[in-house]
């Protein structure tokens, strides 16, 4: 099996370490892998050193109102590409990809056109593409197909696939969190710790607005936050706003996110807006008490009371209650971290994801192969002597 990759991102975030493991686990199962990205940047770094061939192709083309346009040239090159490349299966992650990788996929007719759907933005391009192509999309979370569907995307074209974590996150390393302790040099008192980029869909503020009223039960508190993003300097000046200081630390982007998870007292998902976010997979993996909002997928991944704690977003009393109660309370975040692990253990593992990804490969393939395909390639119109840019 040929797979050709493509994304619309080059950092690495939650959907791209979710194609770095199935780029990985995908070729233990013999699967041929190649990826696409916008640009040069640290996936196409992770991806080269990992010995995965990878192509850059600027498809990130922003509009005014959280859109993105479509360049027909990027589409006739991608499409030139599969045409070179010949893959089984065409598979897109994050939006631009979906909308230029898609097109290009079934102007050529490839067998399987797959896209993942990584967040709970529904534009009016993914209904129209899951239309117009034999495109199948793969939710990570039950409430994403739910969107998909009252968005008009027919419900027999949606799988849910769940993303997993490898075991580097369950698995403890006494050396790296003793070194990660050392580079952080982390005071006596409760951690409280939150790995996220830095966005406005994140939260991050509301558990900035939280921090007062935690630290005044707790003046010894240290909050982490782990990552970075457009929205740093602003939560920055939040912090000095707030008169945080010391209490709250940014790390910026770092590598060693499974030993920091074992340093945390408490994980916290502060998001506007989730899927099924691997942040807080990881966070649970690694036996962590977390306290997330009740948005999208993460209701499907935490049972509240059970295996970690559900507050509303954008509800920075709410939040800081939590914390609070969670850190007056060391029994009580063990046994939520305990069960927090054997629920990712048991449902949210890499390799199942893996596994998943694949069976449904070959669900498609087979069904090519048996001329179940109604549709046939559209006949994409083509300018005279220049390039089709629809607006």
């Amino acid at each position: 099996m040929r797979v050709m990759q493509i994304i619309g991102n080059s950092v690495v975030g939650g959907a791209e370490s979710h194609l770095l493991d199935l780029v990985e686990g995908l070729g233990l199962l013999g699967v041929e892998c190649v990826v696409v990205c916008p640009r040069p940047g640290p996936l196409t770094e992770t991806l080269t050193s990992r010995g995965v061939p990878v192509t850059c192709l600027e498809m990130v083309l922003p509009w005014p109102g959280d859109e993105y346009g479509l360049d027909w040239s990027v589409v006739e090159r991608l499409a030139a590409h599969l045409q070179a490349y010949r893959p089984d299966v065409v598979h897109s992650h994050l939006y631009p990809a979906h909308l230029h990788g898609t097109l290009a996929a079934h102007m050529v007719g490839t067998s399987a056109i797959v896209h993942s759907a990584h967040t709970l933005v529904v534009r009016a391009g993914d209904v129209l593409l899951s239309r117009l192509t034999t495109v199948r999309t793969i939710t990570m979370a039950h409430a994403a197909a739910q969107l998909l569907v009252h968005a008009g995307v027919p419900h027999d074209r949606i799988t849910v696939i769940y993303n997993g974590v490898g075991p580097e996150h369950h698995d403890s390393d006494p050396a790296a969190e003793q070194a990660a302790r050392a580079t952080v040099a982390l005071p006596r008192g409760p951690v409280v710790g939150v790995v996220s980029r830095l966005s406005p869909e994140k939260g991050v503020d509301v558990l900035l607005r939280a921090v007062p009223a935690v630290a005044q039960a707790y003046p010894s508190l240290t909050v982490l936050i782990v990552g970075d993003g457009p929205q740093r300097a602003e939560l920055q000046r939040l912090a000095h706003t707030l008169h945080l200081g010391d209490t709250v630390r940014f790390l910026g982007t770092r590598r060693d996110v499974a030993a920091l998870n074992r340093l945390f007292d408490v994980f916290v998902l502060p998001s506007r807006e989730e899927v099924c976010p691997m942040a807080l997979l990881e966070a649970m993996a690694a036996g962590c008490a977390v306290v997330a909002t009740v948005v999208g997928g993460a209701t499907e991944v935490v049972a509240h009371g059970a295996t970690g704690w559900l507050v509303p977003p954008d509800d920075a009393t709410a939040l800081a209650i939590a914390l609070t109660e969670l850190l007056r309370a060391p029994a009580r975040r063990v046994a939520l971290g305990q069960a927090a692990r054997e629920t990712i253990r048991t449902r949210f593992t890499c390799e199942r994801m893996v596994r998943e990804t694949w069976a449904f490969y070959q669900t498609l393939l087979a069904a090519h192969s048996r001329g179940s395909e109604e549709q046939e390639p559209l006949a994409w119109p083509r300018r005279p002597g220049g390039h089709q840019r629809p607006r």
